[in-house]
């Protein structure tokens, strides 16, 4: 599967926000990035608590982090507009091989704090 025409959209619910990309071709949601913009001490803060890519994804010719790219630079796009100077990212560690990859595109994309967990049964206790 090849996705030649994507839209990227930003909905927001007072401090809520959510990035979608959908398929222009199949008319289906590929990907979407959740979180909301707190105000903190040193300024507002945007949290992006999770970035969720479809299993159609994996079909696709390109990386499955082309579809969180795009997400994700829309996400740090509201993050400037809304003039935070500090984005934080909640990551569950569940796959040392995805975590990794996760916090290495989070950081390219300006990402400044992470905020680990795991997602081991003592975590639940």
């Amino acid at each position: 599967m090849s996705v030649k025409k994507l839209e990227i959209q930003l909905q927001t619910l007072g401090p809520f926000f959510r990035v979608t990309a959908e398929s222009l071709e199949t008319e289906n949601e590929l990907g979407r990035a959740e979180g909301l913009i707190r105000v903190w001490l040193k300024g507002r803060v945007l949290l992006l608590n999770s970035i969720r890519l479809k299993r159609e994804t994996l079909g696709m010719e390109r990386s499955i982090f082309g579809i969180g790219l795009f997400t994700g630079a829309a996400a740090v796009r509201y993050r400037y507009d809304c003039g935070c100077k500090t984005a934080e990212l909640l990551t569950i560690n569940d796959s040392d091989l995805y975590h990794t990859k996760l916090v290495r595109f989070y950081k390219r994309i300006g990402g400044s704090t992470l905020c680990m967990k795991s997602s081991t049964m003592e975590d639940l206790g």
